[in-house]
C-alpha cells in the first residue's frame, strides 16, 4: 500500500513538472518605436552596439511557473537607432573593430548596455499584471576612449493580461514595449 501511494507521488510530481516545463514561454519583441519629437542636437555621435546588447535573450523560470524566454536584442537595437538618430544631427554606426579615428568627426561615443532585466507575471504578483523593468547603462566615451560617464536608466512597462484579450505572451510584449516608452 506504501509503495502504491509512493508510486502514485512520484507519477503525479513527474505529471506537474512535465505540465510546468511543457508550457514553455517565448516572446520576440518587436515593433515600431515612435521617433521623439525633438529638435537634435548638433552633434556627431558614434554609437558602438555590442553583442550582448544585439543578441541580448532573457531566460528564467519563475517557481513553479513556466519558463520565459524574452528576445530583446533585435528591438534594443531598433529602438536606439531611431532615439538617437532623433537626439544627433549625425550617428555613425562603429562595430568593435571599427577605429574611431577613421571617423574625425565623430563629438563623443555611446555604448548602451541592457544590465538587467527583471518581469513578473500575475501568479507572482496576484494581479492581472505582466511587468517588465529593463536596466540600461549608456557609456559615454572621448573618441579617444576616455570615459565621460554612464547615464543609467530604468524602463518599467505593465499589461494586463486581460486587456483587450490578450495572451500571456502577448501581454509580457505589451509590458516590455511599455518598457522602453
Amino acid at each position: 500500500m506504501k509503495q502504491t501511494r509512493r508510486h502514485i507521488s512520484i507519477t503525479i510530481m513527474i505529471a506537474a513538472i512535465a505540465v510546468i516545463t511543457g508550457c514553455a514561454k517565448s516572446v520576440e519583441i518587436t515593433t515600431d518605436f515612435p521617433a521623439p519629437v525633438i529638435e537634435p542636437y548638433p552633434i556627431v555621435a558614434g554609437i558602438r552596439y555590442p553583442a550582448e546588447l544585439t543578441d541580448f535573450t532573457h531566460v528564467e523560470n519563475p517557481e513553479l511557473q513556466p519558463e520565459w524566454t524574452i528576445k530583446l536584442g533585435a528591438a534594443n537595437v531598433q529602438m536606439f537607432r531611431i532615439l538617437f538618430g532623433s537626439m544627433f544631427n549625425k550617428v555613425i554606426e562603429l562595430d568593435a573593430e571599427s577605429q574611431v579615428e577613421t571617423y574625425p568627426e565623430i563629438d563623443f561615443i555611446i555604448e548602451p548596455k541592457l544590465e538587467e532585466v527583471e518581469f513578473s507575471v500575475p501568479q507572482q504578483s496576484g494581479t492581472d499584471q505582466y511587468v517588465v523593468w529593463l536596466r540600461y547603462n549608456l557609456k559615454m566615451l572621448q573618441p579617444d576612449g576616455q570615459l565621460l560617464g554612464n547615464w543609467r536608466i530604468t524602463g518599467y512597462g505593465q499589461q494586463d493580461q486581460g486587456d483587450l484579450g490578450l495572451g500571456s505572451e502577448n501581454a509580457m510584449k505589451g509590458a516590455a514595449i511599455a518598457a522602453w516608452r
